[in-house]
């Protein structure tokens, strides 16, 4: 069985709200709104729900036409009670009465909570605190037990996804499952990925730029993309990508430069409440 959000589509580029503080996330969020961005990510971990909720509130748009995706914390996996009293938390920090999307920050294998969190994050979709469920820097195998001890198929799964961080068994596993991927990290900043030969020449042949490039790639593999901003240039470039579909063999040069199976953190090791 998979999840359907009432009609409703994941966005194809959601702006990202981690590691930037609040009052700057406010500005952000409101230019954004203004531009026609509709999709917001954050968490309790980032202490920017309140800021999102204030410049919602302050532009007037209704808030059926946006998709805002929460994250519930490792400290609060484990019951019913506490997945849902951080759900709320959140919605009243964002000033909502519902999230259209909510996922464990991280699947914390050591905990064995990701399929009992994800439970009780249906029974909160079913209660209208949410719309939807999804996962965050899940494994195959990971999806694969919570759609085994739940009998659900997460919406979506959030991953570091780039040409540096392939994920090649989650994209082959996606492509055969309802799972829908949320990239994240996909222009690798400070990596050096951006000034790189094969993206140099690769954005000039497409005749776009190095970051147009990346998340074109993405967006044209069919996944849904998370990118971060902190200014008005950047939040146009964002808006300006559009899905590229790159040749069989220049797709192999950006697949080539892999030189991770999983995110770093790695998320069957990473410990983070």
């Amino acid at each position: 069985m998979s999840q359907h959000l009432a009609g409703m589509a994941l966005p194809a580029i959601t702006l990202g709200t981690g590691l930037r503080p609040p009052e700057d996330v406010q500005r952000l969020v409101g230019w954004a709104l203004d531009m026609g961005y509709r999709s917001f990510d954050t968490a309790a971990l980032y202490g920017t729900e309140a800021a999102i909720g204030r410049a919602i509130r302050d532009s007037g748009i209704d808030r059926r036409e946006l998709f805002i995706t929460v994250k519930v914390r490792g400290n609060e996996y484990g019951s019913r009670e506490r997945v849902h009293q951080a759900i709320e938390r959140s919605l009243d920090s964002l000033d909502t009465s519902f999230a259209d999307m909510v996922v464990p920050h991280w699947p914390l294998p050591m905990l064995r909570a990701l399929p009992s969190t994800f439970t009780q994050m249906l029974d909160a979709r079913e209660e209208g605190l949410v719309r939807g469920v999804g996962v965050s820097n899940a494994s195959a195998a990971m999806v694969r037990a919570v759609r085994t001890e739940t009998g659900e198929w997460p919406a979506m799964n959030q991953l570091h996804l780039s040409p540096i961080v392939g994920q090649a068994d989650f994209t082959r596993f996606a492509g055969t499952v309802p799972v829908r991927i949320q990239a994240y990290r996909v222009l690798e900043a400070g990596s050096g990925l951006m000034q790189s030969r094969v993206i140099s020449e690769l954005s000039q042949q497409y005749g776009c730029s190095p970051a147009q490039l990346l998340v074109g790639w993405q967006l044209g593999r069919g996944h849904k993309v998370v990118l971060g901003a902190s200014n008005l240039e950047q939040l146009r470039a964002n808006l300006d990508s559009r899905p590229l579909q790159l040749t069989p063999a220049d797709s192999h040069r950006l697949s080539r430069l892999d030189r991770f199976s999983l995110a770093k953190p790695d998320p069957v090791t990473h410990f983070e409440l």
